[in-house]
């Protein structure tokens, strides 16, 4: 395992969900931390105190990343698209962020010299509904979508450069992460937006996702950058969760109505992660009961 006392480390996407919870933890590995991202993003940062120094840059862009002109030991790549939704209705620009800026901070990391890089890919690599579960890295990938193959192209290339430039990576197949802090594009802050009206109708009562705490998940990144591993690594709980269960624990927080639509909703029927190999490289495992993840959030929301 590496030390990352005195290193310094890049976090691009410094503004978004998952950098506020990774951003502290790195610091307090001893880490100097800068955080990259656009001005809109750089305010967000500002906005829960970021602890590491943040600058603005468009991963878009390769002449605007290369304006940092010094070296990094380790970068945490998180900047993209991250809602499928909107990678559906702006592909052109999913494809310029998550294909092109990902290649672009690739190459900035093997030009400055970094020991490793941690990509942040998805589970719904894996497809909709995937062929077994729990489903672990052997799964064969799908090209389902704009978002799922922007990802697959992020990690191919994350494999080109460690094939030709040596360039250390861990591709983390994120699950359904959640926490403080996330925005309503996603299933739980959108619930709690919902509760607080009063009133929950949901769709999919049966569909089951593998939810982990943000907290945990951040835990994993560090983990992963301080391993000698290299590869893709599933990041989730190893349990199943229905959806009813979720809204039904944070309707009754709000003392919400809650009530279900007849209306299947799109995605994924069923996910579980088998988590086998990030005990076993990692020495991971998600620890944050669902109950004990939803109170922390459903607090932080009031």
């Amino acid at each position: 395992m590496r030390d990352l006392r005195g290193s310094k480390v890049l976090v691009t996407g410094a503004g978004g969900f998952l950098a506020r919870h990774v951003v502290p933890k790195l610091v307090a590995q001893g880490a100097e931390v800068v955080g990259l991202d656009l001005p809109f993003g750089l305010e967000n940062a500002r906005g829960f105190k970021s602890k590491a120094n943040l600058v603005e840059g468009d991963i878009t862009d390769y002449a605007s990343i290369e304006r940092m002109k010094e070296k990094f030991d380790y970068l945490i790549h998180l900047a993209a698209i991250a809602a499928p939704l909107e990678c559906e209705t702006r592909p052109e620009r999913a494809f310029l962020v998550n294909v092109q800026g990902t290649f672009n901070v690739l190459k900035f990391a093997q030009k400055r010299g970094a020991k490793k890089l941690i990509f942040s890919s998805s589970a719904h690599v894996y497809g909709i509904s995937p062929k077994y579960m729990p489903t672990d890295e052997k799964h064969p990938l799908a090209l389902q979508d704009v978002y799922t193959t922007s990802k697959i192209l992020g990690e191919s290339l994350c494999q080109l450069f460690y094939s030709n430039h040596n360039l250390e990576y861990v591709t983390t197949r994120l699950y359904n992460a959640y926490g403080p802090g996330q925005n309503e594009d996603y299933f739980i802050p959108a619930m709690i937006s919902k509760a607080k009206t009063g009133r929950i109708e949901l769709r999919g009562r049966h569909v089951t996702k593998d939810f982990v705490f943000v907290e945990d998940v951040a835990d994993a990144f560090v983990k992963a950058l301080t391993s000698d591993f290299v590869g893709e690594v599933n990041l989730g709980s190893g349990n199943q969760t229905t959806l009813e269960f979720v809204a039904d624990h944070i309707a009754k927080a709000f003392g919400a109505r809650l009530s279900f639509s007849t209306v299947e909703p799109a995605g994924p029927s069923h996910m579980q992660c088998n988590t086998e190999r990030a005990r076993r490289i990692l020495g991971w495992e998600a620890t944050t009961p669902i109950e004990k993840g939803l109170d922390t959030t459903i607090a932080a929301s009031k």
